[in-house]
């Protein structure tokens, strides 16, 4: 099956752009170890900026969908979109955009809260917790860093001291990312990395506005990356159910 680019013109560029390069594997039928094409012709291709494209190699390269190697062209990784938890997949397909959202504001909140509330010792933790999520990082222990990972988040929400706040961004854990693609490399996007840091300076010097504002850039990142997945997962979805209704009709 050729490929045929349907140029981007509307909003979301960074998104459409992510969704066309996974259409482009599927037609193309690339496989892991398989090249894309350069950045540049990828943005004459969709008719978008080379840094759009590059943006959006990085939400496919956070869901573990392509790779790049340092003076390497990008390539083509295994990666299965989907995961199982406690609600049916369709489910949290669906709610996913709006618990990060719903999340994002939560987090916010606390963040500018936990700026003037939390102690020394909790600082402290924090930087502990930090420390082990740069070290599980560079040893590419996705256990280890999504374990570092949510305890850094854990101690600067209990750190707003609103149980209630923390209990209504828990209820919406049901949505994240890993629940979506539990494949993802979003652990390891070193922009990820330096926004923790950003948050915990941010903390340090009581800045609840600029806590607040590193917050909110976070999951909007982490939407983007929601967005796409999302979408793969429901295209996945109806290409399984139609060979079946095709069976059922004969």
């Amino acid at each position: 099956m050729a490929y045929d680019p349907a140029p981007i013109r509307r909003d979301s560029v960074i998104t459409q752009a992510a969704q066309e390069i996974c259409r482009l594997i599927e037609a193309e039928r690339l496989g892991p170890g398989d090249a894309l094409p350069p950045e540049t012709r990828l943005a004459a291709m969709l008719g978008v900026s080379r840094n759009s494209v590059r943006e959006a190699l990085r939400v496919l390269h956070g869901l573990g969908y392509v790779e790049k190697a340092a003076g390497r062209r990008v390539i083509v990784t295994a990666a299965a979109p989907g995961g199982k938890g406690l609600f049916d997949e369709s489910v949290i397909l669906e709610a996913a955009p709006i618990a990060n959202d719903v999340r994002s504001h939560i987090a916010q909140k606390c963040a500018e809260l936990a700026a003037a509330r939390l102690s020394a010792a909790e600082f402290t933790a924090m930087e502990d917790a930090l420390a082990a999520l740069e070290g599980a990082i560079a040893r590419k222990d996705l256990g280890a860093a999504k374990s570092a990972h949510d305890s850094f988040h854990g101690l600067f929400l209990a750190g707003a001291r609103n149980p209630l706040l923390v209990a209504m961004f828990n209820q919406a854990q049901g949505a994240r990312l890993s629940n979506v693609s539990p494949k993802h490399n979003s652990f390891y996007d070193p922009r990820h990395l330096e926004q923790h840091r950003a948050l915990l300076r941010a903390l340090r010097k009581r800045d609840g506005r600029a806590a607040s504002a590193v917050v909110r850039k976070h999951f909007q990142s982490l939407g983007l990356m929601l967005e796409v997945a999302a979408r793969a997962s429901r295209k996945s979805q109806v290409s399984a159910v139609v060979p079946l209704q095709r069976r059922a009709a004969r």
